[in-house]
């Protein structure tokens, strides 16, 4: 029979964001590891915005470029 419960053995804790379901065994604040775990998703989350926003000026460009000419000048003469 186990007595310790930790969080793989609580079912809920699993994708509770910074769930302890019970203290640390080493004494350790758990805090600093969690920061910087945080720390790094904020770097992810802005390296997939600047790629989002690079490819979306790819396909711009790439769309502009594909216009036929005559297509463009009829655009450019309507404003």
């Amino acid at each position: 029979m186990l007595t310790f419960k930790g969080m793989k053995h609580v079912r809920t804790g699993r994708n509770v964001k910074g769930f302890r379901s019970c203290p640390q065994a080493m004494g350790v604040s758990p805090a600093p590891r969690d920061a910087a775990r945080l720390d790094c998703e904020e770097e992810r989350l802005l390296a997939r915005e600047a790629r989002r926003l690079w490819l979306e000026d790819q396909w711009t460009r790439h769309f502009e470029a594909a216009v036929p000419p005559l297509a463009q000048s009829r655009r450019t003469k309507g404003k």
